[in-house]
């Protein structure tokens, strides 16, 4: 028995060579998300019972690829036989779905909303057929939607047969998605005959079908539903991949500056979609915030700073750094020109300067890094202060070495600390120091070699204590 539910569909077979990409089209991102991604997103929109992707045998492993072979169904279009043929190919995934909705893959500016609501209108109107149809100045090269004198629609005419005045302004036509009745959709793909010219079975013929089989007083067998004008925009090469990006980062701005998030010129500044930014922070010119970037409230951000899969805590700063794939907690300010790669942790009230890199660091609170330094597979314990070009030297040329940088200690500009190494709580390095063997707690170490001169002063900070404020780096 058929139920009500919703079978979605993709019709992703089309090869896409004018991209000439080595990435196959669906996966192209757009706003830092894989444009079948966001189909799939926004199939929630219909809550499907099924979803199934229609490919082309080159795509085969899309699926595989999107890590969601437990979910999704994948059909392959052995040969480019047309949107009908790729529609009946699917019949055999939709279980006992009551509709399909059938989507093109290059669709991207398509939300959950946009799909709730079309077929909550198919679902109201009950048609054979639903087209979700958009108003578009002239109708440019789509489909255009035939009505009758009762304003009914009984067809779609296409760019290449229709008379040229029927598109001299506004024009209502076919975005290409459509909501089926099933059984009767499966049957009627059944019954599609081939273009004569091309040999392909199209979608757009079953509106055909649907109107030869009305009926006096039932329900017209073909219904159209609005959509916004930006749904149909898709792409075929960069150039048009440029102009969907633009709608969509536009979108992603004034979602955020909605919320509360202020943007300076915001024409400069691109975010991904999946970023999220709290309230009262502030992102500023030629500022990038790519991946699954999260940002807390009352930050500063920019100008000129790319994170990416990053991060930041409340009240953090961050002048034209570049940040991958690291946490910074609140109060923390890093920049300018500071470098954040893989694996680095920061807790709150850490001061990161200018020409700083740090790779797979942890920072405890309250340390400083001035500038001029690299910190790389290393903890730095609690209010210790790292000089101005202190090296961490954690490769032996074969492997990747561990240094431990106990809280409270002084390191001295131009310290060479090489992996593996310890250096004890409160101990000092002198400046332009080679570190070559652990140091003890407390101990004062100068010279290359690094070897002791004695202990910390008395009058120095105890263990646990304030570090000195003066940076031997200036």
């Amino acid at each position: 028995m058929t139920g009500d539910g919703v079978a979605f569909v993709v019709l992703a077979a089309g090869a896409g060579t004018r991209m000439k990409s080595a990435l196959p089209k669906p996966l192209h991102p757009v706003a830092g998300v894989p444009m079948i991604e966001r189909l799939l997103r926004a199939s929630a929109g219909a809550d499907p019972v099924a979803t199934t992707i229609v490919v082309g045998p080159p795509l085969a492993d899309l699926v595989e690829r999107l890590g969601k072979s437990d979910d999704i169904s994948s059909v392959i279009q052995e040969k480019p036989l047309g949107t009908g043929d790729a529609a009946r190919r699917a019949l055999p995934t939709v279980g006992d779905a009551g509709w399909m909705l059938t989507v093109f893959a290059d669709h991207p500016l398509l939300t959950k909303a946009i799909v709730a609501d079309f077929v909550a209108g198919a679902r109201a109107g009950q048609a054979l057929v639903t087209v979700l149809t958009c108003v578009i100045e002239g109708g440019q090269s789509y489909g255009r939607i035939e009505r009758d004198d009762a304003g009914r629609p009984i067809g779609i005419v296409e760019f290449s047969d229709d008379d040229p005045a029927r598109r001299t302004s506004a024009v209502e036509v076919n975005s290409g998605m459509m909501v089926l009745k099933l059984p009767w959709a499966a049957g009627a793909l059944e019954r599609l005959t081939p273009n004569p010219r091309r040999g392909e079975y199209y979608l757009t013929d079953l509106l055909a079908l649907a109107v030869a089989e009305a009926k006096p007083g039932a329900p017209w067998p073909v219904g159209t539903v609005k959509g916004d004008p930006d749904v149909i925009h898709g792409f075929n090469d960069r150039v048009e991949l440029a102009a969907v990006e633009a709608i969509l980062r536009d979108r992603i701005r004034r979602r955020h500056m909605l919320n509360g998030v202020t943007i300076v010129a915001p024409e400069t500044v691109f975010i991904d979609d999946d970023v999220t930014i709290g309230r009262d922070t502030a992102v500023l010119p030629y500022t990038m915030l790519e991946g699954r970037t999260t940002i807390g409230s009352g930050c500063r951000v920019g100008p000129h700073a790319v994170l990416t899969n990053a991060t930041l805590g409340d009240q953090v700063v961050v002048r034209s750094s570049t940040i991958s794939d690291s946490d910074i907690a609140d109060d923390t300010d890093v920049g300018p020109y500071a470098h954040l790669r893989r694996g680095t942790r920061v807790a709150d009230h850490v001061h990161i300067g200018n020409y700083a890199e740090l790779k797979n660091a942890e920072l405890d609170a309250h340390v400083k890094v001035g500038h001029f330094s690299y910190l790389g597979d290393a903890h730095v314990g609690t209010r210790t202060n790292i000089g101005a070009g202190t090296v961490t030297c954690n490769y032996d040329g074969v492997r990747k070495h561990h240094t431990e940088i106990g809280p409270n200690v002084f390191v001295g500009s131009d310290s060479m600390l090489v992996a593996p190494v310890t250096i004890g709580a409160g101990a000092i390095i002198g400046a332009g120091a080679v570190v070559t063997k652990d140091v003890a707690e407390g101990a004062k170490v100068v010279g290359v070699p690094a070897r002791p001169i004695g202990r910390r002063e008395p009058d120095s900070p105890p263990k646990g204590g304030t570090t000195p404020t003066t940076d031997e780096g200036g």
